[in-house]
């Protein structure tokens, strides 16, 4: 076989920018078809690794060293994948402040929280938030396990926790409802019929379709209980382990202390939930593993319509310029150059495609970030791929149609009406 030269090469690439150009609408159409392969690929990829960021963001928040006990039955399920666990007792208030102190005092870092009341409207003067917000109680170390920052003002003090004081920290986002202005401290605000008086407004976290970590009011841990749980509330304990290579035997010792809190016996299975942050946003990212794979499957028969697209009108091309190869051949112009030309013309076109879905896809992932408030992404991996990708196809689909055009007689191609 003939080697092929460099300039044969370019002189072949400019030929098929010729062609294109005489088909322009042709050429366009058939890399529209490639460019929606490849959005859907890079998209969903991107979109899947902006909702992994943002999970990851989330739960590292609160960092690496904190782990929960609380009341199981949580399920995480997207599609029919997931993880689903028996429903567990709740953990009452008395129970989770026994935790929290014994633990206290061998010198761990504990609070107890949760999530009291959702959807709830809040007020001041008549201006009033969406009917969106979550109600937290929260007690003095709630800021040190969750990561949470008080941008102004301060959080609730011994006297407020102990005393069930009518007083509020709020998020970020609530405070920007109520007070676009700034000045929330001292104010009084509603939430149902009750009054609060604002002592904070912890700085931003950000949030995701996943959670929300600014829409959000603070209540001291007692304040709350009495305003909004029922009898069958339970409560979170969130502990903070001295260091990453002590979180291990910190998990085993909450575990053996909540054990005796709730008076299992030994060998009685546990009938609380203990949770790390990581082990969290892992469950989710690995259910989000079935959306990539779903993506990838939507691409591909997409592509392969394309490819499919882009060999009949290679092949149509080849029949319509039937003379135009014979004339080359007749001037010399061997079977390899003539394959050559044609492969040209297909790889063209879909990397033109290529390039398109791979913007397209960007964007269409990244308005997803931008929608959630969280991090850009631009992957590299994918974008390399669905160039490979797109090279491939032209390859594929060119290859055949250009066998054709190389092995026409010149002769017959010259008689050809």
């Amino acid at each position: 076989m003939a080697r092929i030269s460099a300039p044969v090469v370019l002189e072949a690439l400019r030929m098929a920018v010729q062609a294109l150009q005489a088909q322009m609408l042709r050429a366009v159409l058939t890399a529209l078809i490639i460019a929606i392969g490849i959005t859907a690929l890079v998209g969903m990829l991107t979109a899947t690794s902006v909702m992994e960021g943002s999970i990851t963001k989330q739960f590292s928040s609160m960092g690496a060293t904190t782990f929960t006990i609380q009341q199981g039955g949580m399920q995480i399920q997207i599609g029919r994948r997931g993880i689903k666990e028996k429903p567990q007792p709740p953990i009452p208030l008395l129970q989770a402040l026994k935790l929290r102190d014994r633990m206290a005092a061998e010198g761990y870092v504990a609070s107890v929280g949760d999530n009291v009341a959702g959807a709830m409207e809040v007020q001041h003067e008549g201006t009033k938030t969406n009917p969106n917000v979550n109600i937290h109680a929260a007690d003095a170390d709630y800021p040190a396990t969750q990561g949470l920052e008080v941008a102004e003002g301060r959080f609730f003090s011994s006297a407020e926790q102990n005393e069930a004081r009518a007083v509020a920290v709020l998020g970020s986002d609530v405070a920007g409802k109520l007070f676009p202005e700034g000045g929330a401290l001292g104010k009084v605000i509603r939430v149902g019929a009750k009054p609060y008086a604002v002592v904070g407004v912890t700085a931003p976290k950000g949030s995701s379709s996943f959670m929300s970590s600014d829409q959000v009011v603070y209540l001291p841990l007692r304040t709350a209980h009495l305003a909004f749980a029922d009898p069958s509330a339970s409560y979170v304990i969130s502990i903070k382990a001295p260091n990453a290579e002590s979180l291990d035997a910190s998990i085993a010792r909450a575990t053996t202390v909540m054990r005796a809190v709730r008076r299992l016996k030994p060998g009685a299975e546990d009938n609380f939930n203990l949770r790390r942050s990581d082990s969290i946003s892992a469950m989710l990212i690995e259910s989000l593993s079935s959306v990539s794979t779903g993506a990838a499957l939507i691409a591909l028969i997409t592509l392969l319509g394309a490819s499919i697209a882009l060999m009949n009108i290679m092949l149509v091309s080849v029949t319509e310029r039937t003379r135009e190869i014979g004339t080359r051949k007749a001037l010399g112009a061997s079977a390899q150059v003539i394959v050559v030309q044609f492969l040209a013309e297909a790889v063209l076109v879909s990397v033109l495609g290529g390039v398109a879905g791979i913007i397209l896809g960007l964007a269409v992932g990244n308005g997803l970030a931008f929608a959630m408030d969280a991090d850009t992404v631009f992957p590299i991996q994918w974008m390399l791929l669905a160039l490979g990708v797109s090279i491939a196809v032209g390859i594929l689909s060119g290859w055949y149609p250009a066998k054709k055009a190389a092995a026409l007689d010149p002769i017959e191609a010259l008689r050809y009406e």
